[in-house]
Formats: structure tokens, sequence, C-alpha cells
């Protein structure tokens, strides 16, 4: 009976995935295999804040980091105010030297709760969540001060002015 159940499933999956396929090719949405479309400046932002984020995990390597709201990276500021939303200033990332992973960990944690808790740092699950967040919020740093394209300058020649206030000369 498990053979057949088993068959079934995977009669099921295939009969889904052919219908999947179908319906995205008549609707004209190309094959699986491409990713969906980003707009330039959205792969700029990613590239930005991937290269910031990366900035900082190297440095975390060394000593831990805390965020600097004045920085000029955006991923030092995203952790200053990440550091704000949790309500742990002390938040900082660093080099978890047991397991040689980076991680944040709560540079004011008393001396008590650190030693039972065998360390500053963070539990696994609330690390994932601030690594999830430092990357968003990267991101929305970068996005936000990112300058948008300046339209051209225009010569005085250029522009239209209404016939009322061109001055015309007499000479």
């Amino acid at each position: 009976m498990a053979a057949k159940i088993g068959q079934f499933g995977q009669l099921v999956r295939t009969l889904g995935s052919q219908l999947k396929e179908a319906l995205s090719s008549s609707l004209g949405q190309g094959s699986k295999d491409l990713e969906p479309y980003r707009t330039p400046r959205a792969a700029v932002v990613a590239k930005v804040s991937r290269n910031a984020v990366a900035e900082l995990v190297n440095q975390a390597r060394n000593h831990p980091q805390r965020g600097d709201s004045s920085s000029a990276n955006p991923a030092y500021v995203a952790l200053a105010e990440l550091a704000d939303l949790m309500g742990k200033p002390g938040l900082a990332l660093g080099l978890r030297n047991e397991t040689g992973e980076i991680s944040f960990l709560d540079m004011e944690m008393d001396p008590e709760t650190a030693r039972q808790n065998g360390g500053p740092y963070v539990e696994p699950r609330q690390n994932r969540n601030l690594w999830r967040q430092l990357k968003h919020l990267s991101s929305l740093k970068v996005d936000r001060t990112m300058l948008a394209p300046s339209l051209p300058i225009k010569s005085p020649e250029e522009t239209d002015l209404p016939e009322e206030l061109v001055e015309e000369d007499e000479n």
C-alpha cells in the first residue's frame, strides 16, 4: 500500500509541475530558470549593501564592532539603529571563537548572566533575526542615501520662457 501512496504522490507532483510550466508559458512568464527582473537601482542598492555588511563583518573578525550613527558605512549606521530598536545599547558584532562564526553580542550584559550563557552572545534564533534585520536596515540606508539621477543642466538659451518675460535687445 505504501508503494502505491508514494506513486500517487509522485504522480500528483509531476502533474502539478507540468501544469505550472504550461500556465507560465501560456501567460508569457518564461522559464523558471530566469530570475525575476530587478531594476538597475535595486541591483546597485543590493550590491552596495552587501559590500557594506561584508566590510563590517571583516572588521568584526578582529574585534567586536559597535554601530556608529555618524559612519559613512551604512552597515554601521544600521547596526546603531538596530541597537536602538532592540533596546540594547551594547549590541555589537563579533567573532565567536568557539565556533568561528560572526555573531551578535551584548557588550553591556552583566558578567553573571554572560557566564551562565557561555558568553555575551545572543541566542541563535535571535542572532538569525538580527542578521536579517541588519541586512534589511543596511539596504534601506543605502537606498535612502543613494542619489537619484539629476536633471541635466540647461543653458539660459535652452530654457523656454514665456514671451512676455523675454526681453529683446534693442540695439
